[in-house]
């Protein structure tokens, strides 16, 4: 990079910072109003056994469609829960007024009899292979061990299965009574064992095998079977006047990545809720306005190393998680939500390095919203461009997006 234009550059940022007093947001139309109402589970509560998450899948779906959340979701909630849940009045007056009804339910009525039980009780261990080798152990003194633990689920899973199918076709009649005209979102429940794409020593585990392809009969169904023909997958996959989120189908095989299956945690950790949001955003039925915001699922994309994850893991999910998290943020650099010098000054950074090429610091997606111009190379004139649509924002000369700014300057 020439000394001229460094210094040219940076006597535009000085100027900038010395004139101009207000970030550009991203999108400065106002927002629509519309209200999403989440219910359910703990994974639509958020819940983060290690406090890690930087945010839920409903957060993530409620930001990116400029909407209020108001979550109604449970710890720990059973269909038997949501149901009597809906039964409230305040709850139904909360999802009469709602645009969007997200649901995640049935995952508890599987789970807490398969890992916590006489047989298998997984709060007593730290991780996944703790438990594992804790089974081991007690089939090694108790020859009869495993054929006791099948034999429990044999008699308790055909009535959880069951039940739980007939609630969450009650919940789905007593949404849609409730309100008729929001688009109400059901994802499918996933396998938190189901592991047999990981590269990982839990993949190869045949005491986690069992367990998951008995989880898999619970969900999927078996063919031919009576007691499991149809699982609760089934049910939720043929509801009427929903649309169905597969997030089964997207944790198939990948359970490690996505959740904290490791340590005996069957929740999605923060990438798990990225692919969740993602999974979601695709399967609603609604056309693009325009105002879409993917910066808070750009902040979870980039700062959880999903970026560098998940294109070995499922090369499909990232490539439209890519396009995205950059709706409506070209120009913010640094994903914070507004156009600003420091997004010029991170831009001019990518210049530089590659300049006297060195590795950008600034790579990814955030030097993909550096290239202002889309011209496929970072360099002062995208940094300019930033500067010029942050003054005239600053100035109240042009009140657009930064988007509209570029497309007004080619």
């Amino acid at each position: 990079m020439k000394k001229k234009n460094l210094e040219r550059a940076a006597a535009f940022l000085t100027a900038a910072a010395l004139t101009m007093s207000a970030a550009a947001p991203l999108s400065t139309e106002a927002s629509d109003g519309e209200v999403i109402v989440a219910l359910g589970d703990s994974i639509t509560s958020g819940y983060s056994a290690d406090g890690t998450l930087m945010a839920s899948y409903a957060e993530m779906v409620s930001s990116y469609c400029g909407a209020e959340l108001v979550n109604l979701a449970q710890d720990g909630a059973t269909s038997a829960d949501l149901l009597a849940q809906l039964s409230d009045t305040g709850v139904q007056e909360t999802v009469a007024g709602a645009d969007i009804i997200l649901v995640t339910i049935g995952g508890n009525d599987i789970m807490q009899p398969v890992l916590n039980n006489d047989y298998i009780d997984a709060t007593q261990h730290s991780t996944m292979s703790d438990l594992i080798g804790a089974m081991r152990e007690q089939d090694a003194a108790n020859p009869f061990f495993t054929a006791l633990m099948m034999a429990y689920l044999g008699q308790t899973m055909p009535t959880a299965v069951s039940e739980c199918r007939a609630n969450i076709e009650q919940i789905a009649a007593q949404l849609r009574t409730l309100n008729g005209h929001a688009e109400i979102v059901f994802q499918t429940v996933y396998n938190p064992m189901d592991l047999d794409a990981d590269d990982t020593p839990l993949a190869t585990s045949g005491s986690m095998e069992t367990l998951s392809t008995e989880v898999k009969n619970y969900l999927e169904g078996m063919e031919n079977n009576t007691l499991y023909e149809y699982g609760v997958n089934d049910t939720i996959r043929g509801l009427q006047g929903v649309t169905v989120a597969d997030v089964y189908e997207t944790l198939f095989d990948r359970a490690f990545y996505y959740t904290g299956i490791h340590y005996v945690d069957v929740h999605p950790n923060s990438i798990g809720h990225l692919a969740i949001a993602e999974t979601v955003i695709a399967a609603m039925q609604r056309e693009e306005t325009g105002t879409e915001d993917g910066t808070l699922m750009r902040s979870v994309y980039t700062g959880t190393g999903a970026e560098q994850t998940l294109p070995t893991v499922n090369a499909a999910l990232n490539e439209s998680l890519q396009a995205r998290v950059l709706k409506n943020s070209l120009g913010d650099v640094n994903a914070n939500g507004v156009v600003e010098i420091s997004d010029a000054t991170d831009a001019l950074t990518i210049y530089a390095q590659t300049g006297a090429s060195l590795t950008p610091s600034i790579t990814g997606v955030n030097a993909i919203a550096a290239d202002g111009n889309q011209d496929g190379v970072v360099d002062i004139s995208d940094a300019t461009l930033i500067l010029s649509y942050y003054a005239s924002y600053g100035a109240q000369v042009f009140t657009g997006t930064f988007e509209e700014f570029a497309a007004q300057q080619q």
